[in-house]
């Protein structure tokens, strides 16, 4: 019998698996008779969007039928929300859909891709998969070095990925020097704008990059979830936004059918619900106040965030901390496999769950 890894795609052969945060479900079977909370993944702690859970109740004597591929309730909500044409967007299962496409739409054997040392993970595997190469950037303590990555364009460079706000870091690439460094970028690479966080960012300092998309920018891609502020991380849907003719390639990769009838019906709703929306920035910054000033107090290091999650230096093993805070009910993210391994990524949770997490982290490094 021939070798299994000989007849494989060479490029997924050293790709490391995406790790997610323990969901409480793992956490139970390991130990059931904890309450837990989960402070892991960056998920919205007010639920649902109230309109997106009552269209998902509504949309459920249509789930026996095929979704519509286009998703064309979706990309109108959205149209009509954000003031560019439905043919500008693509959506997908989840941010990670868009991801995916933009790599196998882009790239070729061989192209190199600029990622940044510290970020989202699943770039690179969408790039090895592609056998694409991977280029790393510097960052500048915890913000994303924007000069490093135009001195390490090529003539091989397809593509850059740029996750702002950057997970999982918090910090915020500004409008003025996201505006200079596109500027320098050559037309001819990709430039994939993951802007997941960007409904937590400072809206005065986040940059306008739908207006650079309706000014004609064609190797611009933006994405977006609504994971995050709609509280849909479990109905996996995402978007992408870009020019016509590019967003109309992503099409011909996107599976046709993995976003569904259900997951449609809640985004197109979830998109109107602006009182949800508002309720869940005000909540969130009020929480982050909170929760910053508590670890500040206790002399740990706190990045500064424009995201609903705080990355947080203990100075000691964050690895080692997370299980202590585990078997204590709470959940977070260590990020030993960031490089930071003396940190933990925390979301930003309610009162509650925030002072339960302090009371834990107190008894764990007392």
């Amino acid at each position: 019998m021939k070798d299994l890894n000989a007849r494989l795609n060479p490029g997924i052969l050293d790709i490391k698996p995406y790790q997610p945060g323990k969901t409480v479900a793992e956490a139970r079977a390991d130990d059931p008779s904890l309450e837990y909370i989960k402070l892991a993944s960056n998920e919205n702690p007010f639920g649902l969007s109230p309109r997106a859970r009552q269209a998902v109740l509504d949309s459920l004597e249509e789930a026996y039928a095929y979704p519509e591929v286009s998703c064309a309730v979706v990309r109108h909500a959205l149209s009509r929300k954000l003031g560019i044409g439905p043919d500008h967007f693509i959506i997908g299962n989840g941010g990670d859909g868009i991801i995916y496409a933009c790599a196998m739409a882009m790239l070729a054997e061989g192209d190199e891709a600029i990622i940044p040392e510290i970020t989202f993970p699943y770039y690179e595997i969408a790039v090895r998969a592609m056998r694409g190469r991977v280029v790393r950037s510097r960052m500048t303590g915890e913000a994303i070095d924007l000069d490093d990555i135009l001195k390490k364009l090529s003539s091989r460079t397809k593509m850059i990925w740029l996750c702002n706000p950057n997970n999982p870091t918090g910090s915020l690439t500004e409008a003025r020097a996201f505006t200079e460094f596109f500027k320098a970028v050559p037309e001819d690479v990709f430039v994939i704008h993951d802007e997941v966080y960007a409904d937590f960012a400072p809206r005065e300092a986040f940059p306008d990059t739908l207006a650079l998309i309706r000014a004609g920018a064609d190797n611009l891609v933006l994405i977006r979830s609504f994971s995050k502020i709609y509280g849909m991380a479990g109905l996996r849907v995402g978007y992408g936004v870009g020019q016509a003719r590019l967003v109309n390639m992503l099409y011909r990769v996107r599976p046709p059918f993995d976003i569904s009838v259900v997951a449609q019906a809640a985004a197109a709703a979830a998109v109107a619900d602006d009182a949800f929306y508002a309720k869940t920035l005000a909540l969130t910054e009020t929480e982050k106040t909170h929760l910053t000033e508590a670890l500040t107090s206790r002399n740990l290091g706190v990045a500064p965030s424009a995201t609903n999650f705080l990355l947080v230096d203990l100075g000691q093993d964050g690895g080692l901390v997370t299980e202590k805070l585990c078997a204590r009910g709470v959940i977070v993210r260590p990020m030993n496999g960031y490089s930071l391994p003396n940190r933990i990524r925390v979301t930003i949770g309610t009162r509650e769950q925030n002072d339960r997490f302090l009371a834990a982290l107190d008894e764990v490094l007392a």
